[in-house]
């Protein structure tokens, strides 16, 4: 028999990571932490996952007069069927909510001033400026100025975000969770204070305006017609204190975002004998997309296009009849009013005074107490630079805006323009569109093409608008609207093609003033080489319109680059490159890399002495200007600070050496030809809160290398000075006449709003290479949702 073993001669229990006998004290602890740990991720992520949008089933929904459904194709885009117009756009407000409720709760928050409530103190500058300006005050009253089918659609809108809020607490997007903050009811207003946003965005003219102003204080009238050759119009100098206090108060909302480009092609010029029309509207890039593809088909109403949520009509889209695209006008629609302070608080009128008119703003601040902004108003608007602190000036800047009409029917021009059947009743339409100025393109299927700019464009009593000006002289006021009957358009135009570019859309004879300065037209000519001798034109044709990258402004500018023999041999080696280059901005290039910061560098040296800290304000190239002073006015490139007189020749030789210099310190070991513009110039898709947040900005932000400048078709509008790709075209759509059904969609980044889905950047690759989609009714058993009754 064997000896049975001692206590001390017993081995010592064996610890495991398991539950069982032998399982010590810390061994039990290890696992009760670890399965903690387990459920928690667990939890969070079933938690944030829940945040993705339901795709199949059916949902009972308060308010649906019928059953609706909404079925989604691959990409994610929807198409509605509904039985009633009410249940369409019902159904439409409930699916924007689904996909992009966080992208509708920050804008309605931009126009009605409440970004301090979520953000705090970063959101005050566009707080106090936007209540400044009452946007959405002015939103609210314009609901009931609005036609009761217009009316109506907004308000069925409304009802289907607020079904799905209601019925999705729990299941907000990752933003809503992320600031603890849940949605407050939808309302008609918050849909209509974007356009009131874009009408300030789509207007430059008054930034300029304020600039000249400061500037005619210092410089000669001489010298400020050869930085604006296009105005007519001396400048009223305005205190450089006043001006920079004005400018200082700007948010990001209020800034300037300029450009599109549209082509009408008809029949006779196009392969398939039937019209085609091109549009890429170019504005900020971010993530999402501004854009939102969708369809919808319901009785007396057959939609499909490009939205903005949060807003219930197609800005960009056809109607199974007829198409539409639209650019920016660039008109003039912002007036700087100077105003002679005469007391306390009135104002000079004439040989009179005025007391200002008052109203009060409480700004709520998330973890600071309110503030109260006391908001002055004279004749002409609200006092803008009393939002500068401090101002003591015996003058105050008032903003006057069509954005601030109080009787805007936008909204009702966007609800008629979809049922629209022929190019009377398209004009019909958008004779109630009021701002911002839009030139609207048409094509239908009757072989028609077609062109008109839309919009309140003001009549002034004296002047041009270019300038500030004086309140208190009655000059400059604005006495009503360039008549509707006589904005510009064309109807069938004989060569068959209708091209604009934002460039101007008036002949020299044109009666009325929309605007002093044009884009320059380099984006317009280059269509019309690439299309002119075409008689056969193609979908394909135009979609490799929209990618072509050639800067007209770069193949004029080069050429006035002349370098002197004595460079240093890798800037004459990167000069070389520049000088035999065609001017194409392709991304996997050198050339338009050191041509790009060369250009940025020779502007800053030019300008930088004269202008001072002032020179922000004009940063960005402008081609026509820096022309003129490397031929004509070459008095410019001598810095006023040195005894020594510089010429255009000296500051493009050291520029360029000063460009060899920082690129070859970035690509060390690289020779010129080596180095690539997309290395610097990339497309950037920032997500405007979760973008700001290290560690999740790598999960909402995407960047990646793309072709263009600010003066391609393929529009690549850059930073000055660091070149990231931040303006262009986030959407692209090629309209085809003959089969509307063939009519392809381009959209930056994805469908989805939600960084955790699958289609919220899936449509990058496509938007790179313009790789269309098509939009048509889903394939049965696609993923689809019925909306039903629920009382």
């Amino acid at each position: 028999m064997q000896d049975t073993p001692t206590d001390s001669q017993r081995p010592e229990p064996v610890e495991t990571v398991f539950f069982g006998k032998e399982m010590s004290r810390w061994g039990w602890f290890a696992n009760v932490l670890g399965l903690v740990f387990l459920a928690v991720v667990s939890v969070t992520f079933v938690w944030i996952m829940s945040s993705l949008p339901r795709v199949e089933g059916r949902v009972p929904a308060k308010g649906m007069e019928y059953s609706a459904t909404i079925t989604r194709d691959d990409s994610g885009i929807p198409y509605i069927t509904a039985r009633s117009g009410h249940d369409a756009y019902f159904a439409m407000g409930w699916i924007h909510a689904q996909d992009r409720l966080w992208q509708m709760e920050l804008q309605r928050r931009v126009g009605a001033g409440r970004l301090a409530e979520i953000v705090g103190e970063p959101g005050l500058k566009n707080d106090r400026f936007m209540r400044t300006l009452g946007l959405y005050r002015l939103a609210q009253d314009s609901v009931e100025r609005l036609d009761d089918p217009t009316r109506n659609a907004l308000k069925a809108y409304a009802e289907g975000v607020n079904a799905w809020i209601n019925d999705n607490t729990q299941r907000l997007p990752p933003e809503f969770r992320l600031l603890r903050l849940t949605p407050e009811p939808w309302q008609p207003a918050d849909s209509l204070v974007w356009a009131r946003i874009m009408a300030l965005q789509l207007t430059a003219d008054w930034r300029d305006e304020a600039l000249r102003g400061k500037l005619a204080a210092t410089m000669p009238s001489r010298r400020l017609a050869e930085l604006w050759p296009e105005a007519t119009e001396g400048p009223v100098t305005i205190a450089a204190g006043l001006v920079d206090q004005v400018l200082a108060t700007l948010p990001v909302a209020a800034e300037p975002h300029l450009a599109s480009n549209v082509v009408a092609v008809s029949g006779k010029r196009s392969d398939s004998g039937a019209p085609l029309l091109a549009n890429d509207p170019h504005l900020p890039f971010q993530a999402p997309s501004l854009w939102y593809l969708l369809s919808v088909e319901a009785p007396g109403l057959r939609l499909t296009g490009a939205m903005v949520p949060g807003v219930p009509f197609h800005l960009i889209g056809h109607n199974g009849r007829i198409a539409w695209g639209t650019t920016t006008t660039h008109a003039d629609t912002v007036d700087l009013f100077i105003e002679n302070l005469a007391g306390d608080d009135s104002y000079q009128v004439a040989k009179t005074t005025r007391p200002f008119g008052h109203r009060q703003e409480v700004i709520t601040i998330k973890g600071q107490q309110a503030e109260t902004l006391i908001v002055r108003e004279s004749r002409h608007g609200p006092i803008i630079s009393d939002l500068a602190a401090g101002q003591k000036d015996g003058q105050v800047v008032a903003f006057k805006s069509t954005a601030l009409e109080p009787d805007d029917r936008t909204a009702q021009a966007m609800y008629r323009l979809g049922r629209t059947v022929d190019w009377r009743s398209f004009v019909a339409a958008l004779s109630d569109f009021h701002a911002p100025v839009q030139n609207f393109a048409f094509a239908d299927t009757g072989g028609n093409i077609g062109f008109i700019t839309a919009g309140r464009i003001p009549v002034r009593s004296k002047g041009t608008g270019f300038a500030p000006v004086q309140g208190w002289s009655n000059a400059g006021e604005w006495t009503g609207w360039v008549p509707f009957s006589k904005l510009p358009q064309s109807f069938n135009p004989k060569t068959g093609l209708i091209v604009n570019a934002n460039n101007q859309v008036t002949g020299e004879k044109y009666p009325f003033h929309i605007t002093t300065r044009w884009p320059e037209g380099y984006r317009a000519r280059r269509i019309e080489e690439l299309l002119e001798d075409k008689s056969k034109i193609t979908p394909a044709d135009l979609r490799a319109m929209q990618l072509d990258t050639l800067s007209l402004a770069a193949q004029e500018i080069k050429e006035l680059l002349d370098v002197p023999a004595d460079a240093s041999a890798k800037a004459r080696e990167a000069a070389k490159l520049v000088a035999s280059w065609d001017g194409g901005m392709d991304r996997d290039r050198a050339e338009p890399l050191i041509f790009n910061v060369w250009l940025d560098k020779l502007w800053t040296r030019i300008l930088a002495d004269e202008l001072g800290g002032d020179l922000a304000a004009m940063r960005a190239v402008r081609p026509r200007v820096l022309g003129e002073i490397l031929t004509v006015n070459r008095h410019w490139c001598d810095d006023v600070g040195t005894e020594k007189a510089e010429s255009c020749d000296d500051l493009i030789a050291e520029t360029l050496e000063a460009t060899v210099t920082e690129l070859s310190a970035k690509y060390p070991g690289k020779t010129p030809a080596q180095w690539r513009w997309g290395d610097v110039h990339q497309a950037r898709f920032a997500h405007p809160i979760l973008g700001r947040i290290p560690g999740l900005n790598q999960l909402s932000d995407t960047s990646l290398p793309s072709d263009g400048d600010d003066f391609t078709i393929n529009r690549g509008s850059f930073i000055p000075g660091q070149f990231t790709h931040v303006h262009g075209p986030g959407l692209r759509v090629i309209f085809d006449l003959s089969d509307l059904s063939k009519t392809t969609f381009v959209l930056a980044t994805g469908q989805s709003g939600n960084p955790l889905s699958r289609h919220y950047r899936d449509l990058l690759p496509g938007w790179q290479t313009n790789e269309g989609l098509t939009i048509d009714k889903p394939a049965d058993g696609s993923a689809s949702i019925t909306l039903e009754p629920s009382y």
